[in-house]
């Protein structure tokens, strides 16, 4: 489903190839989540528009004050460090890596 959120070159020149990207309609990027402590209730990570990735999930985890706490956000930081200064290199660099490594 990234495709439509327009994170794929391909398939947005594949679009503008047939002719058709302007008849797209674009949903906001957005990850529901359900909260574990509250049964039926949701929230959202809104990534704002126009802000390259990965920035934008930084923005989006920043952004959100129901489900982490300022603590857990901040212990966050030296696992997504590295993706955030290296870019798309180092986050390409990872498919060879296994959940352990």
């Amino acid at each position: 489903l990234h495709i439509f959120f327009g994170a794929y070159p391909n398939m947005m020149n594949l679009f503008e190839e047939l002719n058709i990207e302007d008849r797209l309609q674009w949903a906001p990027h957005r990850m529901t989540f359900a909260m574990r402590e509250l049964p039926g209730e949701f929230t959202t990570f809104e990534f704002p528009p126009g802000v390259p990735a990965p920035l934008n999930m930084a923005a989006a985890i920043l952004g959100n004050t129901d489900m982490l706490t300022w603590e857990e956000k901040i212990k966050m930081v030296p696992g997504l460090l590295p993706m955030l200064l290296e870019g798309q290199s180092f986050i390409d660099a990872q498919d060879e890596l296994s959940v352990s490594e």
